[in-house]
């Protein structure tokens, strides 16, 4: 005799379980914050917001709202070209962008100031998840990429608010942690009424981990629908603000560097000095709170250096462009020749080459490339990026870059493979409308 109920409880029970620990580790959660907000104190002023306390009213008019959740600022950046469909296509309705730090919450309001609202994720506990949803009322909850959480799910299906999974990945070692969940796993992704995969590797592996299958489609990243036309402008107020002397060398950036990571950076530099190709290096942290460390690491080099933030022209002697501000890094990677994506060559999975390579850059990264494994594999397949494995190939390979000539090459190979595979968002949108 088969006992049909077994699984079922066990989800439940499973379900409790998950909720009955986030609940208990809520005050750890808090203290969490708290800590973080040693550092960055927004984290410290927005605890309350997590847990759907004092949350602001809606400010725009419309005939409904969709819910984008982009946890920080890379899942932001890949997300603002559908964003900025969604106010174009429906602007009866209104649309409600909420982050999980500080810097995707400052370049939400960099990007679309009082067009969208905006405020900062709900912990995924029972009640603080019904009463967010209770009071933005949306017709539809958007996620980006990796963002699953079984409370919101829940609280959505309850209240009758389809949920949308959207440039979704499943990277092979997450598939097989969630599959040590079984029951559970499935009854939580097969929550989503739309799960839109970059690849269709994506797609199998979601489809191993429990989801329904009519949800599932495979239609490309939307990181590729990037539009560089406003950031062209935002470029010429940066060439205005250096003024001359920013071509006076060859220009590369690192762009999005942790911690560890600048120390690599900088010795690449000096070694492309000592190889006697002079350039200048246009230096932009993931976090720029971390300014003052990176300031320290400059001084100790005797390296001379400017931030951006004190808008002034560019000196003759200025090795180091520190981006310390938000909202700018784009156009800087148009200012640059070659770019270096951090997070890679220390262990933080890599950052999203795809903007570099758009604006014709001679790309590279370093080997911790998890979170954009596949699209990193098809770049170097095509020629569009170079794999290094430390700094010394770093410098190695940027030398190449200005002493063989090929820096118009490599920027036609990287704009033809972002090209072709162009579109993503428009068939994304052509998915979410059967929702709505």
């Amino acid at each position: 005799m088969t006992y049909h109920w077994v699984p079922r409880s066990i989800e439940v029970m499973s379900r409790y379980f998950y909720s009955l620990l986030i609940t208990l580790l809520a005050p750890l959660l808090v203290l969490r914050l708290f800590v973080k907000g040693l550092r960055e104190p927004e984290y410290a002023r927005q605890w309350w917001r997590r847990f759907a306390l004092f949350l602001p009213k809606r400010t725009r008019a419309g005939d409904g709202l969709i819910w984008v959740h982009a946890v920080s600022v890379g899942e932001l950046l890949a997300v603002s070209p559908l964003i900025e469909r969604l106010l174009q296509e429906w602007p009866d309705k209104a649309v409600l962008v909420t982050n999980t730090t500080p810097t995707g919450s400052a370049q939400t309001v960099a990007l679309f100031g009082d067009r969208v609202e905006h405020t900062w994720f709900p912990f995924d506990l029972p009640v603080v998840t019904d009463v967010f949803l209770r009071h933005w009322k949306p017709q539809l909850v958007v996620m980006v990429e990796t963002e699953i959480w079984p409370n919101v799910l829940r609280s959505a299906k309850t209240q009758g608010v389809p949920v949308a999974l959207i440039n979704a990945r499943l990277s092979a070692r997450s598939a097989r942690g969630y599959a040590r969940f079984g029951h559970f796993t499935r009854e939580v992704i097969s929550d989503f009424a739309l799960i839109a995969c970059q690849s269709k590797s994506d797609l199998r592996r979601f489809k191993k981990v429990g989801a329904i299958q009519a949800s599932l489609h495979a239609v490309g990243s939307i990181k590729f629908d990037i539009d560089l036309a406003a950031r062209r402008l935002q470029l010429e107020d940066i060439r205005a603000d250096l003024g001359t002397e920013c071509r006076s060398r060859p220009l590369w950036a690192a762009a999005s560097t942790h911690e560890g990571e600048e120390q690599l950076v900088l010795d690449a530099y000096v070694a492309l000095q000592a190889r006697g190709i002079k350039t200048r290096l246009l230096l932009a942290p993931r976090h720029p709170n971390r300014t003052p460390a990176i300031i320290k690491l400059l001084d100790a080099r005797g390296l001379g250096f400017q931030k951006r933030s004190d808008q002034e022209l560019l000196r003759a002697d200025t090795d180091i462009l520190l981006i310390d501000t938000l909202g700018e890094l784009s156009a800087f990677l148009g200012l640059a020749d070659a770019a270096f994506i951090g997070g890679s060559l220390v262990p933080r999975g890599g950052h999203n080459p795809i903007e570099a390579a758009a604006w014709g850059c001679a790309v590279m990264t370093g080997p911790h490339v998890i979170n954009f494994a596949t699209i990193v594999k098809d770049m170097e397949r095509s020629g569009a990026i170079r794999v290094v494995q430390d700094e010394s190939e770093l410098a190695r390979q940027l030398a190449s870059v200005w002493s063989e000539d090929r820096i118009d090459g490599e920027a036609q190979v990287a704009r033809a493979f972002i090209e072709t595979r162009r579109g993503a968002t428009r068939r994304q949108l052509d998915l979410m409308k059967n929702l709505l």
